[in-house]
């Protein structure tokens, strides 16, 4: 995980905006944003919340080190909706969350035939490869999450 101030450079940069634009939209001096940016000053909870609300991002984007780009953490209640759909082969109405709950598809089913195989002579196919690459946005905890709660409601059909 990227330390604070680097995701919060990353963040500023995104949006185009300079040191002294975000100082002034998050109404913290420059000097304290500079030396926030360079992991040389302490945040408060204040000052996470006003970063991200002049960044127009989730506070818990910035403390989780999640950069511009990468696959946004999935809530508890989202982690339930794609394991349950997984499951039980249901459509999701959010598009991001759909087409995650393909790719576990096609990784649970390669991982339970390979478990019963001992993963000797299992090959994984195409379509599994490219589930375990677009699954790579997602921390490794986050994907063995799903997947265990997938295993534990039962095999998909």
């Amino acid at each position: 995980m990227p330390p604070f101030g680097d995701t919060v450079l990353s963040w500023r940069l995104r949006r185009g905006l300079t040191q002294a634009e975000l100082a002034r939209r998050a109404r913290v001096p420059r000097p304290n944003l500079s030396a926030i940016e360079r992991g040389r000053r302490d945040v408060s909870l204040r000052t996470i919340r006003a970063l991200a609300l002049a960044l127009d991002v989730r506070p818990g984007l910035l403390v989780d080190g999640i950069a511009p780009g990468e696959a946004a953490p999935l809530s508890r209640a989202a982690m339930e909706r794609i394991a349950d759909a997984t499951v039980r082969r249901t459509r999701l109405a959010d598009p991001n969350e759909q087409a995650l709950v393909e790719q576990l598809n096609h990784l649970v089913g390669s991982r339970l035939r390979a478990s019963r195989a001992g993963w000797k002579g299992v090959r994984l196919s195409r379509r599994s490869d490219r589930a375990w690459l677009s699954l790579s946005r997602y921390p490794p905890a986050v994907i063995d999450s799903l997947v265990a709660r997938i295993l534990e409601r039962g095999r998909p059909q």
